[in-house]
């Protein structure tokens, strides 16, 4: 088959051999797979995610020098079953997943092993259990978000959010733009979004953002819907160094700071600054399974509006150059990768 394969940095197309599904697993197509900002952090800070991860480990971990096919945001096709399965979902049924694969060598994080494939692939193994079916009528592009949907809703579950507040968003990529769309969902704010690039400020503007600051031209905190709240959360949706130490300077005392960006070298923030401001912050990974399931259902029905936030697809030849072009985004969302097309 088919994929995009990833090492120190590099990303190429190449053959490989098929997946085969083991004992509880099953083989699918990937029809649908977004580009995740862990994908390009990844890519950029290889050895750093490598090393902290050898030393540390974790579920979000990448602790192999061997080649990786990227991908964990998907919705896939059912082909095949392996040894020991069910089969309560007929082949050709659309799905998405958990990225994880469950073996009795460990556990696999779908998109950054080397022993099985992620979703840059024509084809991949995914344990049965974590497979849940696509309502009927859902577009695979719109099921294909469900991954990181499911990473917003956790992320303003964490929030603990009271409907007093007003909220700010750091970074209209596409997680600032699904944690955005989980927001305007459940009406909290006002939300104001802070973004460098003018293309991404105006998906926000689409996607429902109450104000939208260039951040370059002026301090987001000094704007209105801002200065007059009772309480302020900041989702920090960047992930690159200085973030958060720039947001304990700027956010107002009793803040709260959801830190949902990763940001994959080492950081330095200064925690007197916080300690004077009381400020709380609270760092987020992934979701539980009831909320991907909720994720995927409220973008089924509708419930989540995030039309806007898909604004390229892309062949499997193209995504080495969606990587470099994503270094500099200036107007894309989400990039979903069709390895069929």
């Amino acid at each position: 088959m088919k994929a995009a394969l990833m090492q120190a940095g590099r990303i190429w197309v190449d053959e490989m051999d098929d997946p085969e599904p083991g004992v509880g697993e099953v083989l699918v197509k990937s029809r649908a797979c977004g580009i995740c900002g862990s994908d390009l952090h990844a890519v950029q800070h290889t050895e750093a995610f490598i090393r902290t991860s050898r030393e540390v480990g974790g579920a979000f971990k990448l602790t192999t020098d061997n080649p990786v096919v990227l991908g964990h945001e998907f919705c896939v096709e059912v082909v095949d079953f392996g040894p020991d399965t069910e089969r309560r979902l007929p082949t050709g049924s659309l799905i998405c997943a958990i990225p994880g694969i469950s073996r009795v060598t460990g556990f696999e994080t779908v998109g950054y092993s080397d022993v099985v494939p992620g979703g840059f692939a024509e084809y991949m193994v995914l344990s049965e259990s974590l497979c849940m079916p696509v309502p009927a009528g859902t577009p695979v592009e719109m099921a294909a978000l469900t991954e990181p949907m499911a990473v917003a809703h956790h992320a303003v579950n964490k929030a603990r959010l009271s409907g007093s507040e007003a909220i700010l968003v750091a970074g209209a990529g596409p997680v600032g733009l699904a944690v955005l769309a989980n927001l305007k969902q459940r009406g909290a704010g006002p939300v104001v979004v802070a973004e460098l690039a003018g293309g991404r400020r105006q998906l926000a503007e689409q996607m429902g953002a109450d104000s939208v600051v260039d951040p370059g031209e002026g301090s987001p905190y000094a704007d209105a819907a801002l200065t007059g709240a009772k309480g302020l959360v900041v989702f920090e949706c960047v992930g690159v160094k200085g973030m958060i130490d720039q947001i304990f300077q700027l956010a107002p005392p009793q803040a709260r700071v959801v830190v949902v960006g990763v940001c994959l070298e080492e950081d330095v923030s200064r925690p007197l600054i916080a300690i004077n401001k009381e400020l709380n912050l609270q760092f987020v990974l992934g979701y539980s399974v009831s909320e991907f399931s909720e994720a995927l259902h409220m973008l089924a029905d509708g419930t989540l509006d995030v039309g806007p936030l898909i604004t390229d697809q892309i062949p499997l030849a193209e995504v080495p150059g969606a990587f470099s072009e994503l270094d500099a985004p200036r107007h894309r969302g989400k990039v979903l990768v069709k390895p069929w097309d």
